[in-house]
């Protein structure tokens, strides 16, 4: 496939306009900071003869509305919730000698625009030939605020090369222009109404600010816009918005800039009102500079601390870059907020939060900005009361059960074979919460936050399953759905009960734990879920008899079903049905013998020590025979494995494809958004697939293998309070500390002192 941006380590350029490729650099493009996200929209709106999809959004700031069922059961879920697609404040529009600029019409030359990984800018230039023959150098740069989380900013120069020309500037608060969709696609909002109400409006000389509220969720959401330029603008109320205008004289080798400051914030009914917090943030914002600079050194610093490299392949390098940057601007940081599946660059999907967060994305923050790690684990704290509900709901008498998908806590998967059935996001969010606490040792979030989702996410498989006569007594657990959403209501899925497991004994421990080093908090965590002492028994007891199937032939089922389903062999699927949920029927999917994705081979991959070698070789071999990779989650969990049985040509070309996925549209939908957990993926596939890296007798373990396509790579961990470089080559691996004390390490099984 021909490269469609040069390969560099710290940018992706797109040089030139392609229009037929708008939409999907529009993704790319996307800039955040875990509230705010633009989609990378061109400042002076769509040009002729393109399509766009627009696009601003709030982390958390939904709209929702009722499901229509054709028959309802008791305990469906009852709401839609939708991401909000809010005012658009980044456009300037410019005018030259009467010409409005549009790329599809004005005559443009040198046309580039590049995402700059270090800098954290979205950065465009060319040159604009007016009607007159004036010839104008226009450069924006645009940038959302890692540091100020409530701010945007946007820097237009525009230098006359030759001639003299007459240039309007504008610029303007509007409503949205939402996107249709495609309502056959059930990864995308297509029909559902995401208008929102328009409220105050200001303008006054440089300053104009916009409200708009959502219809059911109460949501006030404010806009405001500082406008900075050496020479007086005029600013109006217009329909449903408001605007700002001014003009300039240019003649050769003169200059106009114009700075806009952009203030976001929300509120819903019971809090505050932000209108004025809001304007007095847009007016004292600093000037694009000093935001620049605060954005440059922010990143100099993420970039130390989970600095990546490759020696031998470009491409590849970029891919990472690219992710770990866009991971980085979409995680939500006020234990409010999480991780949406397509980040902050799109509508697909929702805005929803998934189980990707912990099983995919969380690792990845663990070990490179753990603060983050753990502002994500306290949003699903801060959602416990809802999960509660939600279980009650799906007839449990006790314990908590995270929604499938969410924003604000509530389920809003309408099929629930595919979505509320998928209990194993109590066991992912647990393991996710013994993780941190196995990498942080942070006792105080345990105490606060930690102990109370092991102890309610526990409770509920106590609920859920049984122990079974017709399975030797073991502890079963059935009609359950598994990460493959291509098998359905099923016993015993392999992955359900491995979490499952954990989740009871991490439970336990965490009691135990607390009980011995924090009497006082173990107290009132009891007393606050009326937890009985006598129930961790009950948990290590169905966690010791929790059922796991023997191997027939050496494979492993996946579910009890599994292996007795119609095979349905790859290579007779054609390629113009793919994925096969937007082509075959559910039922006649789910009685075929085929994964929509990586399922035992995750859980063999995250629980290895389970396994044998061989066991992981042959079941590798059938699994990756059956499984079409549907899903975006898939390849990178088959390149880990592949690397561990030392499959390393298939790992590679399993992480080639997960590596550059939004890059190249492997998936050809990039347009509604980039994918989060198989960006996150790609960082396991490095660290976890070539650099070997586990959680081994109260440390870390590496077992590196180099690609022969590579010289060279490196990575950085953090792991309680220490940073670790890890440098391969085909020769070896050398581990450096660069932070903290000193520390034992595994490498490939031997013990070793880093100092």
């Amino acid at each position: 496939m021909p490269a469609k941006f040069p390969f560099e380590p710290w940018r992706v350029a797109e040089v030139g306009f392609v229009p037929a490729n708008l939409r999907e650099n529009e993704s790319l493009f996307a800039l955040g900071n875990g509230f705010i996200g633009m989609r990378g929209n061109l400042e002076e709106g769509c040009p002729t003869g393109a399509e766009t999809i627009e696009g601003t959004f709030l982390n958390g700031v939904f709209d929702s509305e009722p499901i229509t069922y054709g028959e309802a059961g008791f305990g469906y879920a009852k709401n839609h919730e939708t991401i909000c697609n809010v005012m658009d404040a980044k456009g300037v529009a410019l005018r030259a000698d009467g010409e409005a600029l549009d790329l599809g019409t004005s005559r443009i030359d040198g046309h580039c625009r590049a995402l700059e990984l270090r800098e954290g800018l979205l950065r465009r230039s060319f040159t604009w030939t007016t009607p007159s023959g004036a010839v104008l150098a226009v450069t924006c740069q645009r940038l959302v605020s890692l540091t100020r989380l409530q701010l945007a900013a946007v820097q237009v120069r525009v230098q006359c090369v030759s001639g003299a020309v007459e240039l309007e500037l504008g610029s303007g608060i509007r409503p949205a222009v939402i996107a249709e969709g495609d309502p056959n696609d059930p990864r995308n909002a297509a029909g559902k109404d995401r208008r929102l109400e328009v409220g105050r409006r200001l303008a006054e000389g440089g300053l104009t600010a916009m409200e708009q509220r959502t219809k059911a969720t109460g949501f006030s959401i404010v806009c405001a816009v500082s406008h900075r330029l050496d020479a007086a603008g005029v600013s109006a109320a217009a329909k449903n918005g408001v605007t700002w205008g001014a003009k300039r004289n240019l003649s050769a080798g003169e200059e106009v800039v114009l700075e806009k400051a952009i203030a976001y914030a929300a509120a819903r009914r019971d809090e505050a009102d932000v209108w004025e917090q809001t304007i007095d943030l847009a007016v004292r914002a600093p000037d694009f500079g000093v935001l620049a600079a605060e954005q440059r050194a922010y990143l100099d610093d993420f970039w130390a601390g989970a600095g990546m490299s490759i020696q031998g392949d470009d491409a590849l390098l970029q891919g990472l870059r690219f992710n770990l940057f866009h991971l980085l601007q979409a995680a939500g940081r006020d234990g409010r907020r999480n991780i949406a599946a397509k980040g902050l660059t799109g509508e697909g999907y929702e805005g929803h939060y998934f189980w990707d967060t912990e099983a995919y994305i969380l690792p990845v923050f663990l070990h490179t900005e753990p603060e983050v790690a753990k502002k994500l684990l306290e949003y699903r704290h801060a959602i416990l009361p809802a999960a509660r509900e939600r279980a009650r709901a799906m007839g449990h008498d006790k314990g908590a059960l995270f929604a499938w998908r969410t924003i604000d806590g509530e389920e809003c998967s309408a099929y629930f074979p595919a979505g509320s059935a998928q209990y194993h996001i109590d066991g992912d969010i647990a393991k996710a919460v013994w993780d941190y606490w196995y990498v942080t040792r942070d006792l105080d979030f345990l105490a606060a936050c930690g102990a109370e989702i092991l102890v309610e996410t526990a409770r509920l498989w106590l609920d859920v399953g049984f122990y079974s006569d017709a399975k030797g007594g073991s502890f079963v657990i059935n009609e359950v759905t598994g990460p493959d959403e291509y098998n359905v209501m099923v016993d015993n899925n392999r992955y359900t009960n491995r979490v499952a497991a954990e989740n009871l004994r991490h439970a336990a421990e965490a009691l135990a734990l607390l009980r011995a080093q924090r009497p006082a908090d173990y107290d009132r965590l009891c007393r606050a879920v009326d937890c009985d002492p006598r129930e961790a028994e009950d948990w290590l007891r169905a966690a010791e008899r929790m059922y796991f199937a023997d191997a027939e032939d050496g494979i492993y089922p996946q579910d009890d079903g599994f292996l007795r389903r119609k095979p349905w062999p790859l290579d007779a699927i054609p390629a113009e049905k793919r994925p096969l949920l937007m082509h075959y029927h559910p039922l006649h999917i789910y009685r075929h013998q085929v994964s929509k994705q990586a399922d035992l081979i995750l859980e063999i991959t995250l629980f290895g020590e389970h396994y044998t070698p061989e066991e992981k070789r042959r079941n590798f071999a059938f699994y990756d025979g059956v499984t079409t990779h549907d899903s975006s989650l898939s390849m990178a969990i088959f390149s880990i494995l592949a690397c561990e049985i030392g499959e390393i040509g298939t790992a590679y070309d399993y992480f080639m494809a997960s590596a550059r996925l939004d890059l190249d549209d492997i998936h050809r939908n990039t347009k509604d958004g980039l994918h989060m957990a198989n960006m996150a993926g790609a960082w396991n596939c490095i660290v976890k697939g070539f650099g070997g890296m586990r959680y081994r007798d109260d440390t870390l373990s590496f077992a590196p293998v180099c690609p022969a396509q590579w010289e060279g790579y490196a990575f950085s961990v953090r792991f309680r309070g220490r940073t670790i470089e890890v440098r391969v080559t085909r020769d070896g691996a050398e581990y450096r500390l660069i932070a903290g004390e000193p520390i034992e390490i595994y490498d490939h099984g031997e013990l070793v002192t880093i100092r």
